[in-house]
């Protein structure tokens, strides 16, 4: 939800900031936060279009110009929250209608003629889907660069997750501000990019603007007869001292506000990468060095694969195909094994590679799914529920006060509009392989149960609790645990009586493990 404490400060901060410095332009955006708990955007819950800088006459998307003597920059925020804007933790991903799209070219097109174009939004392009199924990197194909946040560093795994898309476009995820006091400054020399992000309060902040860093080339050859670079807060107090793989080229002079320059030779170093370090002193003490790599015969130097896997994929169809996969396989594999009617046909033979025991444990594997799959009740209701998972309504409940959704793993639909699963398919693919699969293995194990070990004694009791009953109940209680924590807590109980997928769970659990004792205890007394 929203709460207007929050906004008020932003407000207050805001109104702080230019009143130091009229000059700024306070270009802001929604991100998913700010979209929770949301029915439309002029809802008197829209926070931001109340108490955020442009929210009044930019609700949404827009575009900016910005105008100088040597030409025009455009700025393009695109607004990717749903809306309606669910409450938590169904507006994980971004969603553009085809009004937005269209919106979106048209501020394209009018900022082709600008120097540069810059886009920011809030989601990653990864997790962006659209109405229309067209290509979010596609629309932004004439920026320089898109901005965003969300994922930020992915809590530290990814520390810069940068990459270029076959666009050209850079796309430059910065980490939160919230936890790590993430910033960015961004400086365009000679409209070539540069930029830098820092921690609050490590300053002072050092951008080399020429020659730039060998991930972010100009895609227009660009010699220059001086290194340049900037430091904030510019100081008079302080020496810029610049090493080219690490041989000394001089010291940088100030020429004004942050701007500092040194000649050097480029001719010097034309071939391959080069690393280039400021060190900056104050009298003898270092306070802080900057190094970075750059060339200037094109070599480029790659960005980390994680980071070109985050950003380039799209999350959004991985999700769906990975959950429909498995659904496939789960119905598929149960289905024929269910015809199967000598299982010994399946099994791996002694003649094959897999060593003894690999081979035993393959194969009584098999035979236990097959024992689940002949069984009728017990196929009837894994499979069934398996397929209701992908089908059917996994709840009703009120996702934004006052409106009442339904959820399906495909979508939410909500005051007569309809939002893309996205996240469903991941809780989707939780719900399979944290309760579906185990509970079809455990089903599996008490039909396959030894006979020997069901008869009454202390000993094999300690063995039926290791294998039989510890397993089934840790599986109930954590399924219990998701049923009561993860919707009810964001809306309400209504999500958990209503909630046949999480709820019903428990009930399927439950009733399997009933019928498979049940069968077992049959088959053994017709043994005995």
């Amino acid at each position: 939800m929203q709460f207007l404490d929050e906004w008020k400060r932003y407000e207050k901060v805001v109104t702080i900031c230019q009143k130091y410095n009229n000059d700024v332009k306070w270009l802001d955006l929604r991100g998913n936060h700010d979209a929770f708990n949301v029915p439309d955007l002029n809802d008197h819950k829209n926070l931001f279009r109340a108490y955020s800088e442009q929210g009044g006459a930019n609700p949404s998307s827009y575009m900016y110009t910005h105008k100088l003597e040597i030409g025009e920059y455009s700025f393009i925020a695109m607004d990717a929250t749903p809306d309606p804007g669910p409450k938590r933790p169904f507006n994980f991903f971004g969603f553009l209608r085809e009004t937005q799209i269209k919106l979106l070219e048209k501020f394209s097109r009018d900022s082709r003629n600008s120097n540069m174009t810059f886009w920011f939004g809030h989601y990653p392009t990864s997790l962006i889907a659209t109405e229309d199924n067209s290509d979010v990197r596609q629309l932004m194909r004439n920026a320089s660069a898109y901005f965003c946040g969300h994922l930020h560093t992915l809590a530290g795994l990814i520390p810069q997750m940068y990459t270029r898309h076959r666009t050209g476009t850079y796309e430059l995820e910065l980490g939160d501000w919230k936890d790590n006091r993430m910033y960015r400054i961004v400086a365009v020399d000679n409209n070539v990019l540069a930029f830098s992000d820092q921690r609050f309060h490590e300053e002072p902040v050092i951008i080399f603007t020429n020659p730039q860093h060998a991930k972010f080339p100009s895609p227009l050859k660009i010699t220059s007869t001086h290194i340049r670079l900037l430091m904030f807060p510019p100081s008079q107090d302080l020496t810029i001292t610049v090493y080219i793989d690490n041989q000394e080229v001089g010291v940088a002079q100030r020429v004004q506000g942050p701007l500092y320059v040194l000649p050097w030779q480029p001719e010097h170093f034309d071939s391959g990468l080069h690393h280039i370090k400021a060190v900056v002193k104050e009298k003898e003490f270092v306070i802080k060095e900057k190094t970075q790599t750059f060339s200037l015969d094109g070599t480029v130097e790659p960005f980390p694969l994680k980071a070109r896997l985050i950003l380039t994929m799209d999350i959004y169809l991985l999700g769906k195909y990975l959950f429909f996969f498995l659904v496939f396989v789960y119905v598929v594999v149960l289905s024929l094994l269910r015809k199967c009617a000598d299982i010994r046909s399946l099994q791996l033979q002694e003649n094959l590679v897999f060593g003894g025991f690999l081979r035993k444990f393959i194969n009584r594997w098999i035979h236990r799914l097959w024992m689940v799959s002949t069984t009728p009740k017990l196929y009837l209701i894994l499979v069934g529920f398996t397929i209701y998972i992908a089908i059917g309504p996994w709840f009703l409940a009120e996702v934004i006060d006052g409106h009442t959704g339904l959820l399906f793993v495909w979508g939410l639909y909500v005051k007569g509009a309809f939002l893309p699963g996205n996240l469903a398919y991941v809780y989707g693919i939780f719900q399979m392989v944290t309760f579906n699969i185990p509970l079809l293995f455990h089903m599996g194990c008490v039909l396959g149960y030894p006979q020997s070990y069901s008869e009454p004694s202390r000993s094999r009791f300690s063995h039926r609790l290791r294998h039989l009953y510890i397993p089934m109940a840790a599986l109930i209680l954590f399924q219990s645990y998701m049923t009561l924590q993860e919707f009810p807590q964001a809306y309400g109980h209504k999500a958990m009586i209503l909630g046949p997928v999480r709820t019903g769970s428990i009930f399927v659990g439950l009733y399997c493990y009933r019928v498979a004792r049940a069968h077992h205890c049959k088959s053994t007394v017709h043994t005995s």
